[in-house]
């Protein structure tokens, strides 16, 4: 019997690898061609010679490189034990330590940078209890605005992603090459560091390769903390383009930058493939035991505790001082909510709250297009190509390149080209979420609707987009919340008129306005905390569908 042809199926046919590549040609592409177009204008040699005798270049991305693979170190030794703790032990506070592992994202790094000051600033609350509690002269704590401080913060902000990747593979990982080591004799660390860490290496590789291009990437932590004449390649390139009006050498460090960061991503991809490898030969993975023996337990509380010093101390103070209002004239600051409302009766809070959200659907909405359509061209690749490099390829093009190569092209930013600078760089993240939701057990499925006759529109509309939608509502629930924290495209390509939370707060804390700062941060936050909760709401329907269809 032949099939009945419906709407859908008349459809015509749709080239989703092209479509996708026309999308990342537009978004991607061409802004970062334009990037490094005043290169080829003022004679490459030339240029990028003149680059190279300019002292700030190199010293630039000596200081990038350094304080990266510092940060990236620090990073791995701070969230080590707590990827262990996830993987194999079940202790009372467990879902709040991973719960944790979401800051790097739901957390600006802005709003970190405040926290970091407010805590660890020599009046800041440590300094503070310190000073108080032992009787001293002057602040012990006097690190912050240094090299240190900047691979301090950058260690404490990103252990947590560490702490998920690594904790992810451990818990899959088998015990069988664990127990054998220790029937032989081996003891408890001469194992970990023998057998288990070894068989971990592609996880390791693959968190730190990712926190790598994180750190090198900075650039709102490095504007606050730096200080003048210090900066990674991603400030220089800001400042060679806004302040000294020199495209060529702005271009020169774009891409550079782009060509150190694609290093790191080969390195992450070469990693991640022999992490999936491991994982798929791997047997079944050691259930969590209970932390019970003395030592187990003194362990995880100084963890703990380091975690709540190190990590919720700097966010907890944001929350704290943002209560703390200073009256004019008065001799002690008061508790109430006067920042709040001088924030909210400012000219022009309204409008950047609107236009936060404005700016947070679209980006999120471009993202979740891109990350299905993306998602759709991988799962008809027949080479898998596009599966592996398509997930990849802007994470090595900076956010700030990229907002870099709109001015070069237009001469400002828009609202739209900053919605699809900040897409890019949480698409990525969606097409994954799609992905491991579906993978391609529903290629099927696809196969069986055009074999009764639909056409690969309504295969994919009638399939696909049934099965992706609770990962895609995730996803876009995820780029909402990285979009509306995101303060670097606006700060390098300004659109007239357009001002956001972030913005507002990037422009507070560079003015000392600490008050304002922090109420804006705590509005920002609970913006994004809101969001994240809808996206673990999401993660549960997930769930709960792929169970219906299995």
């Amino acid at each position: 019997m032949t099939p009945t042809p419906t709407r859908l199926s008349l459809l015509p046919a749709l080239d989703v690898p092209r479509l996708a590549g026309a999308i990342l040609l537009v978004l991607v592409c061409i802004p970062l061609v334009a990037a490094f177009a005043p290169l080829v204008s003022g004679g490459f040699t030339s240029t990028m010679n003149r680059a190279l005798r300019e002292p700030r270049f190199l010293s630039s991305f000596g200081f990038g490189l350094k304080q990266a693979l510092a940060s990236t170190a620090l990073a791995v030794v701070l969230g080590l034990p707590g990827a262990w703790f996830l993987a194999r032990r079940d202790f009372p506070g467990r879902r709040v330590l991973s719960a944790l592992t979401s800051v790097p994202f739901c957390v600006p790094p802005l709003i970190v940078a405040i926290g970091f000051v407010l805590y660890f600033g020599r009046e800041g609350a440590l300094n503070r209890a310190l000073v108080a509690l032992f009787g001293l002269s002057r602040p012990p704590v006097d690190f912050l605005f240094s090299f240190a401080g900047i691979v301090l913060i950058h260690g404490f902000y990103n252990f947590p992603l560490v702490m998920r990747l690594v904790g992810d593979a451990w818990a899959a990982s088998p015990s069988d090459m664990e127990d054998a080591a220790r029937l032989l004799g081996a003891g408890r660390v001469r194992t970990l560091f023998t057998v288990t860490l070894p068989s971990l290496a592609p996880s390791i590789g693959a968190a730190a390769s990712m926190v790598f291009l994180l750190c090198f990437f900075s650039f709102v932590i490095v504007m606050i903390f730096g200080g003048p004449g210090v900066g990674t390649p991603e400030v220089e390139l800001y400042r060679a383009a806004r302040f000294d009006l020199d495209r060529p050498l702005a271009s020169a460090f774009a891409l550079v930058e782009t060509v150190v960061a694609m290093a790191a991503l080969a390195a992450y991809a070469w990693f991640e493939r022999l992490s999936g490898l491991s994982r798929r030969i791997m047997g079944p993975p050691r259930q969590r035991a209970r932390v019970r023996t003395p030592a187990g337990s003194v362990a995880l509380a100084a963890y703990v505790l380091f975690v709540v010093l190190f990590l919720i101390g700097p966010l907890a103070s944001i929350l704290v001082e943002s209560f703390v209002v200073h009256p004019r004239g008065a001799a002690a600051p008061v508790a109430g909510l006067g920042n709040y409302l001088r924030l909210a009766e400012s000219a022009g809070f309204l409008r950047a709250f609107a236009n936060t959200i404005v700016l947070g659907l679209s980006s999120a909405a471009i993202a979740a297009v891109m990350g299905f359509v993306f998602a759709a061209a991988a799962g008809r690749s027949s080479t898998g190509l596009l599966a592996s490099i398509l997930p990849l390829l802007p994470l090595a093009v900076s956010g700030v390149v990229l907002a870099y190569g709109w001015t070069t092209m237009a001469g400002r930013g828009t609202p739209l080209s900053i919605a699809g600078i900040q897409a890019v760089s949480a698409y990525p993240f969606v097409m994954r979420g799609i992905q491991g939701a579906v993978g391609h057990a529903d290629e099927r499925y696809i196969e069986a609707a055009r074999t009764l006759g639909s056409g690969s529109v309504a295969a994919i509309l009638r399939v696909r987009l049934p099965l992706a939608a609770p990962a895609l509502f995730s996803g876009f629930a995820f780029a909402f919340a990285i979009s509306v924290g995101d303060a670097n495209a606006l700060v390098v390509a300004p659109a007239a008129g357009f001002e956001t939370l972030a913005l507002l707060l990037f422009r507070s804390a560079g003015s000392y306005r600490f008050s304002d700062a922090c109420a804006a941060a705590v509005i920002l936050a609970a913006l994004s905390g809101f969001v994240f909760f809808l996206k673990d709401a999401g993660v549960s329907t997930r769930a709960k569908a792929r169970d219906v269809v299995a």
